[in-house]
């Protein structure tokens, strides 16, 4: 599982998230450029790095790891879910948001599933998972670098469609440029 490590250490800044297929990256990615990319407060996300995270674990050591991908193996028997990302929202809610999020219609019941079986298994293994605050399934779109113009309320976008097929563990590594996510283990989704 170490392909995914880089130069690390052996430490890992880990998290558990649903990768989203291709031709939905290229849907938000339209959202961005449409609607995100002519406000200079604001980092786009790069196409790569969009993804639903699920669980944020943090620094953890090889042995630690390998009790999080055993975890994550015990949700290959979960069902795929069907997924419509239909409005924009900025995070925390009010006036002045650090993210603004692609968010789901209805209650994304799918994700969250995912999200509270994850999470119950690592607090029972003693490696933290459960948020103190509600999960909100979302995409993150773009990070602001202080005050922007965009009101992401108001914004319409065409919904994007897709099936969540796969879950993965990344290793994010931080650097100059932003972070990079590597992947270490995936389970499919059937």
């Amino acid at each position: 599982m170490k392909e995914g490590a880089g130069d690390t250490g052996g430490w890992y800044r880990l998290f558990m998230a649903i990768d989203i297929p291709d031709d939905a990256v290229a849907g938000l990615v339209a959202w961005q450029q449409r609607f995100l990319a002519g406000d200079r407060a604001l980092r786009l996300t790069p196409a790569a790095q969009l993804h639903i995270t699920l669980v944020f674990l943090g620094q953890m050591g090889e042995e630690q790891l390998e009790q999080v991908a055993d975890q994550l193996d015990r949700l290959e028997d979960r069902s795929a879910c069907e997924l419509a990302a239909s409005r924009m929202v900025g995070l925390p809610r009010g006036r002045n948001p650090r993210v603004i999020a692609a968010a789901f219609d209805g209650p994304a019941e799918g994700p969250r599933r995912i999200y509270d079986e994850l999470a119950a298994g690592l607090v029972a293994k003693g490696l933290g998972g459960k948020e103190k605050r509600n999960y909100f399934p979302h995409v993150t779109l773009a990070r602001s670098r202080g005050r922007t113009r965009i009101s992401p309320g108001r914004i319409t976008p065409e919904p994007v469609k897709f099936t969540a097929v796969r879950v993965t563990l990344y290793n994010s590594i931080l650097k100059p440029s932003g972070a990079e996510h590597r992947p270490l283990k995936s389970v499919q989704l059937t």
